[in-house]
C-alpha cells in the first residue's frame, strides 16, 4: 500500500494511520555506495570491503530487528529518521561509522531517510506534508525493509 495524493488531500484520513513503505536492498546501496545490503527474516547483513595493511578484506556486519526502536530528528535544516539494529556481529563497525552510522551501546543507529527520499512513494508526497512524516516502527523481511510511517499534525 502506498501514499496516494487523494489521501494527502484528505489530510485528516492519514493522522494516526500507519502507511507501509517498502524499501529494497538497491535503495540502500544507492545511498551507501560500496556497501551491499541483504535483508532476511528480522536480520540485516551489510557487506563491504575494509582496508587492511596491504589488501582490502571483506567484512559482514549483522544486525537484528528491534521493531519499535526508531528515531525521528527534525530541525529547521535537516530531517532524519532511522532505525536501531541490535548488533549480532560487530565486524566492520569502523567502516559503517565512516558512512554515517553510529554505535550506541549494543545498537547500531542507521539513518533510513535518504533511502526513503530516493523512493517513488516519497516523490509523490506533496512538499507541504514531507516535513510532517513520522517513523513509528519498521520490519525486516526477505529482500525489503518496511517502514511504517504516519503523518503528524
Amino acid at each position: 500500500m502506498g501514499i496516494f495524493k487523494e489521501d494527502l488531500i484528505n489530510f485528516g484520513n492519514l493522522i494516526d494511520t500507519e502507511v507501509e513503505v517498502g524499501l529494497t536492498e538497491e535503495d540502500f546501496m544507492k545511498v551507501f555506495g560500496g556497501l551491499k545490503f541483504e535483508f532476511g527474516d528480522s536480520l540485516i547483513k551489510i557487506k563491504g570491503k575494509k582496508k587492511g595493511f596491504f589488501l582490502k578484506r571483506g567484512f559482514e556486519f549483522r544486525g537484528a530487528q528491534e521493531e519499535g526502536r526508531v528515531y525521528n530528528e527534525k530541525d529547521y535544516e535537516t530531517t532524519g529518521m532511522g532505525i536501531y539494529l541490535r548488533i549480532i556481529s560487530p565486524e566492520g563497525l569502523d567502516v559503517l561509522e565512516k558512512v554515517g552510522m553510529v554505535k550506541e551501546g549494543e545498537y547500531l543507529k542507521m539513518d533510513v531517510f535518504e533511502a526513503l527520499k530516493g523512493s517513488d512513494i516519497y516523490r509523490e508526497i506533496p512538499d507541504a506534508f514531507r516535513n510532517r512524516l513520522l517513523l513509528k516502527r519498521y520490519r525486516v523481511g526477505k529482500g525489503r525493509l518496511s517502514l511504517f510511517i504516519t503523518v503528524t499534525k
